[in-house]
């Protein structure tokens, strides 16, 4: 029988988002933001959340308006490209003791993201140009297209760090569980403890955006709030058993 902590194993494989936390939480912060940033300068579409894009493709469709149609449409398309490549490059797990491609994946998510920014600098104001708009929203969505990827390997039940729905549902869903077959369904689940702070950082990234007015270094935020995340884990991490992307960079 194989031990969770060895290779290849996918019960150490489904745990690992426990040594991540505050990796996982900067991911959603930064989607967050990015979803503000468009829904508020990019023509009111998403950037990550993308049921919400879909909705905008009929509601265009419907009313014949469309620029929307076209926004929303190559959001779709670039985050479902993104996540494609993101699943080539990083696999459908994350396996513990194994060599692993996330970091080659961060680093190209981030480079979309230094893109994104340096465009939205260049630009100045998006906010009314089409073709600018239009390329922003491309970059981010396919920026946010790696990161589901990156989330996905995980293998977190309903936690893919680019849309909330999921997450909210399956939180109120653990009430729900706990009270009808007790603590076991829960250990299985993700904990609200990581869910929670998910949902805060989206919601936190959001009002940042709308509160601060807006400059073209608010599109640098995405791309900060990526190696913070890391710079942090690493440091809460106890010295000894590293965790998140020191322990990746550890086994690579």
């Amino acid at each position: 029988m194989t031990s969770p902590r060895q290779p290849g194993s996918a019960i150490g494989a489904d745990l690992s988002w426990q040594r991540r936390r505050v990796f996982l939480v900067g991911l959603t912060a930064a989607a967050g933001w990015l979803d503000a940033l468009a829904f508020l300068y990019l023509g009111k579409v998403f950037i990550s959340f993308m049921s919400g894009n879909l909705l905008f493709v009929g509601i265009g469709a419907g009313n014949g308006d469309g620029g929307l149609v076209v926004r929303a449409g190559a959001v779709l398309a670039a985050f479902l490209a993104g996540t494609a490549v993101g699943a080539r490059l990083t696999g459908s797990r994350l396996v513990p003791g194994a060599q692993s491609p996330l970091v080659r994946t961060l680093l190209i998510e981030a480079s979309l993201l230094a893109a994104f920014a340096a465009l939205w600098l260049a630009t100045g104001d998006p906010a009314g140009q089409a073709t600018p708009t239009l390329a922003l929203l491309v970059v981010g969505a396919a920026a946010m297209g790696l990161q589901a990827a990156i989330a996905l390997a995980f293998h977190l039940p309903n936690v893919a760090t680019v849309a909330m729905t999921a997450t909210l549902a399956q939180l109120g869903a653990l009430v729900g569980w706990r009270g009808r077959e007790g603590r076991a369904i829960v250990a299985k689940t993700p904990a609200a403890s990581l869910m929670i702070p998910l949902c805060l950082a989206y919601l936190i990234s959001a009002v940042v955006v709308a509160a601060v007015p807006e400059t073209p270094a608010m599109a640098f935020g995405p791309l900060l709030l990526l190696p913070s995340a890391v710079a942090l884990e690493a440091l809460l991490t106890p010295h000894g058993r590293p965790g998140g992307l020191a322990a990746v960079r550890a086994r690579s």
